[in-house]
């Protein structure tokens, strides 16, 4: 059950850093998925949400990654993302 539950920890810490990626425009979604696959904490298909946005700035607030929180913060502040980030 432990194993279980370390990867689920793993699975969406992947996914957080994954979103952190493409919605500061590091990647590209099709670049990411090239290199390791890409789970996500959104669906890929839909409009981002400031929602989202909210989730990983309270996520990585959590584990003091407060350059990423800040980042994030700014590209939810721009209304630049009206838009998906991917081209599917």
């Amino acid at each position: 059950m432990k194993k279980m539950e370390d990867d689920d920890e793993e699975i969406i810490h992947e996914s957080m850093e994954n979103a952190y990626i493409i919605l500061t425009k590091k990647l590209t979604f099709n670049d990411l998925f090239d290199y390791n696959g890409c789970y996500l904490p959104y669906n890929p298909r839909k409009k981002i949400t400031e929602e989202v946005f909210d989730d990983l700035i309270d996520y990585f607030c959590e584990l003091e990654e407060y350059e990423k929180c800040a980042e994030l913060k700014k590209v939810k502040e721009s209304k630049n993302y009206s838009k998906n980030f991917i081209n599917l």
